[in-house]
């Protein structure tokens, strides 16, 4: 298969499109904050005017192209335009996440021979100043919140910059224009560090060509248009969030919109009412939770027609997966009560003018899938990795198939090993990691396959299952392989769990260790009269019976060797600062078994 997407994008580098659109639609909105006035518009002049300031100012510090650029703040304006300024400077830019912890940003920014960190807040400038002494390439912090500091020419604020950078354009007007013209596509354009589940984390190399290639490969397939609208909430340091809320409306002349904060975004969401929303496999559990807690509070005649509404649903995507149509006495009224009723859900979670819904980074229950497509959300599944640039594979909106991560994305071709392992080629597979010839020479063979480390197979339409991850499987005292990921999902589906984690390498039998999810805990304690008291009602009888039943109708759908034999609820929630989730709050299964010992051995006692 030829490696070229469509050509649907001009521009050789993100710079490229970038001033492209900064000439040819100045005017048009190109992202908007939240403030005390309402949402504050900057046009594709405005955000072309600062980021040429941004990078003439990091010439005139002395920040030189092929030099790194480290980003230590949540999504906001100034995130794009510290990258975008820098990127167009012919820099390196290094995103890093602002839970990470000290050491952590340390050893980034270490690793990476930072010149330069542009940094949020007071908050996170801390943890910098704690690691400052180990940083002997750091020069200069830019800070983008204003603040109380010393007179220290280490520090420099973003409006000052900005100064800078317009001053020296005074004198040199056509700096950024020479700079930006000297980018190569084959030029490294970010260094995005691996959530590092097991040891540090890695640097994986991406170009120009690969971000351009891909964007150019996803847009084909899902369809993006010009001026497609964002909601930016998720880490932009995340190669997905990234892609799609910074590079994509770049790409394709779109607009961005910050929400405030997580907690904010079902209510930004209804200001924004993105016509593209990408989510993880969380957010959308929380919101098919929030819709039926909805429900459940309306009048009784609604709730009839709302469940019939869903029934009919579910019936109509049993046939679309079948690949039939619902009998009309049954189309008929499915039509009515989505024009009434659906159409009202989804105008209520702001989803109602979203024509490409994603979810990605974790996977999702086949049934939460299913039910959300019965209120007219067709969530689509897309799987990759940092490796990738983000995506692998996707499902096409026009064909997608449940319990599927879809089909390769064009150009990009899959193929699945002898050992299970999923690989891949295209011009989306990044360069190596950074500095690290060892970690290059697993990743990428001799004949140009990335090797993911994820379990797979292959349909007979090229649509890709996942089945695990090659370091999480489980090899029991009787020498089973068992994948654990399916398992936790299923056990992740009920509304009261939020992380589960699968034990039992080298033991007689599974055992798994859960944990709350503190929202739904509190008012599943309130409506039985208990005190919401996280740690009182991990060992709750009756919250230990509920976990009793959905283990068992678990184990009732596997083979004995894949079932739970015991489990244990944790008395808190797993937590990045503890060590047990990445930035990108994936397990990291290692730690949790570490600081939980004692749990699992107590749950294997009897086999002393």
């Amino acid at each position: 298969m030829d490696n070229a997407p469509p050509d649907v994008i001009e521009g050789a580098t993100i710079v490229d499109a970038f001033r492209a659109n900064v000439r040819s639609i100045p005017e048009r909105p190109a992202m908007r904050r939240r403030t005390h006035n309402g949402w504050e518009v900057f046009t594709w002049a405005d955000y072309g005017q600062a980021v040429a300031q941004v990078t003439a100012g990091l010439a005139d510090l002395g920040i030189g192209p092929g030099e790194r650029i480290a980003i230590l703040s949540g999504n906001r304006v100034e995130w794009h335009l510290a990258d975008i300024g820098a990127l167009a400077n012919g820099c390196v830019t290094v995103p890093v996440y602002p839970t990470s912890s000290a050491e952590q940003v340390g050893y980034i920014l270490q690793h990476c021979g930072a010149r330069l960190c542009f940094v949020e807040n007071d908050e996170l400038l801390a943890k910098l100043f704690e690691v400052r002494d180990g940083l002997p390439k750091l020069d200069r912090v830019v800070i983008f919140d204003d603040g109380e500091w010393l007179d220290d020419p280490f520090l420099v604020g973003i409006s000052e910059l900005r100064a800078i950078g317009a001053a020296r354009l005074q004198r040199e007007p056509t700096l950024v224009e020479e700079r930006a013209s000297a980018i190569l596509p084959e030029q490294p354009a970010t260094f995005v560090y691996t959530s590092g589940t097991t040891g540090p984390p890695k640097a994986a190399v991406l170009t120009h060509a690969n971000i351009m290639w891909t964007i150019r490969s996803a847009a084909s397939l899902v369809h993006l248009a010009a001026g497609e609208r964002f909601l930016s909430f998720l880490p932009l340091s995340h190669v997905a969030e990234r892609g799609m809320s910074e590079f994509a409306p770049i790409t394709i002349g779109g607009e961005t919109w910050f929400a405030r904060s997580l907690a904010t975004v079902p209510e930004d969401l209804l200001d924004c009412r993105p016509t593209v929303f990408f989510a993880v496999p969380r957010v959308w559990e929380k919101l098919q939770m929030a819709v039926l807690e909805k429900i459940d509070d309306g009048p009784w005649l609604m709730q009839r027609m709302v469940r019939r509404y869903l029934e009919l649903g579910r019936r109509f995507e049993v046939e679309r997966e079948a690949r039939r149509r619902l009998a009309p006495w049954e189309a008929v009224p499915h039509a009515v009560l989505d024009a009434a009723l659906g159409s009202r859900i989804r105008r209520e979670v702001g989803l109602d003018r979203a024509h490409i819904l994603i979810t990605a980074a974790a996977p999702i229950h086949p049934d939460l899938l299913r039910w959300l497509h019965a209120i007219g959300l067709p969530v689509i599944e897309l799987y990759g990795q940092t490796e990738v640039c983000g995506p692998t594979t996707c499902n096409p909106p026009e064909d997608n198939r449940v319990g599927t991560v879809g089909r390769a994305l064009p150009g990009v071709r899959v193929r699945i090993a002898e050992d299970g392992e999923i690989l891949v080629q295209g011009g989306n597979v990044c360069a190596g990691y950074f500095n690290d010839r060892k970690s290059t020479s697993e990743l990428l063979d001799t004949e140009g396959w990335m090797h993911s480390g994820d379990l797979g197979s292959l349909d007979a339409d090229g649509y890709l299952r996942l089945t695990g991850r090659k370091k999480d499987l489980i090899i029991t005292a009787a020498g089973q392989n068992i994948a654990p990921q399916d398992i936790e999902m299923e056990l992740k589906s009920h509304p009261l769990v939020s992380e589960a984690v699968v034990v039992g390498e080298g033991r007689r039998y599974l055992t798994a260790l859960l944990t709350l999810d503190a929202e739904a805990i509190g008012e599943w304690a309130h409506d039985r009269g208990k005190v919401a008291n996280y740690e009182a009602l991990a060992a709750d009888p009756d919250l230990r019976a509920e976990m009793d039943a959905l283990v068992a109708l678990v184990n009732a759908r596997r083979s004995r060797v894949e079932g739970i034999r015991k489990h244990r609820i944790l008395a808190h929630e797993l937590t990045v600062a503890a060590g047990e989730l990445t930035p990108t709050l994936k397990v990291r299964r290692s730690v949790v078994c570490q600081l939980n010992i004692d749990l699992i051995e107590d749950m294997y006692a009897e086999d002393l």
